[in-house]
């Protein structure tokens, strides 16, 4: 890519994207999360969705009925931070949420040089029940109750109780053991996680 008279290299643009988004992650960061049960939906979130996976897609589409507005990870998290995430770090924005593979959450670590306030890892390896792990300055017993109270629905349960969760001051840990089924055409290993740009990332 040619920027002025320059060559600028597809490792000097992560660098570039990352440093600019830090800069705008880093401006007024209130001491817990902007958006939270005040906030009747999610109108000010974006909700990544991996295409690939119904619980992905799922979890999207419960979010979305919540307000949020949903992202395609086709085109890949790198050029989905650029085209549609990090344009919207000017305040616009309250949080950004997916349930996707661990490899996605890694890319966008990166790219935002920042951690997430929330992440939950979703396991079915070795078992044939499911073991959550989750994590965040977030009150975390609703979440907990989603994920136990229907086996199949706990992707499109998950992303409601996110919302509804009220921010805490300390980071909160909870497991939970639940019967939760690993859909067949997902992975034996998910994460779910919350990006929100103006609050603290104690992860």
């Amino acid at each position: 890519m040619r920027l002025g008279a320059q060559f600028v290299d597809r490792r000097a643009m992560l660098k570039l994207g990352g440093a600019a988004g830090l800069t705008m992650l880093a401006t007024g960061a209130p001491r817990a999360l902007a958006w939270g049960p005040r906030h009747h939906g999610a109108e000010r979130m974006l909700v990544v969705a991996d295409p690939r996976y119904s619980a992905s897609r799922s979890f999207a589409f419960s979010l979305e009925q919540c307000g949020a507005s949903v992202l395609s990870l086709a085109s890949g998290m790198a050029r989905l931070w650029f085209d549609a995430i990090a344009p919207r770090l000017d305040g616009s924005l309250h949080a950004v949420a997916g349930l996707t593979l661990h490899s996605e959450l890694f890319v966008l670590e990166r790219l935002a040089e920042t951690r997430p306030c929330y992440v939950g890892m979703h396991d079915w390896r070795c078992r044939n029940d499911s073991r959550h792990e989750l994590a965040g300055v977030l009150d975390l017993k609703g979440v907990a109750a989603a994920l136990s109270s229907d086996e199949r629905e706990w992707a499109s349960l998950l992303g409601p109780a996110l919302v509804a969760a009220a921010p805490r001051e300390f980071q909160q840990r909870r497991i939970v053991l639940s019967r939760c089924v690993a859909a067949a055409d997902g992975p034996r290993f998910f994460v779910s996680w919350v990006l929100a740009p103006r609050a603290r990332s104690p992860l």
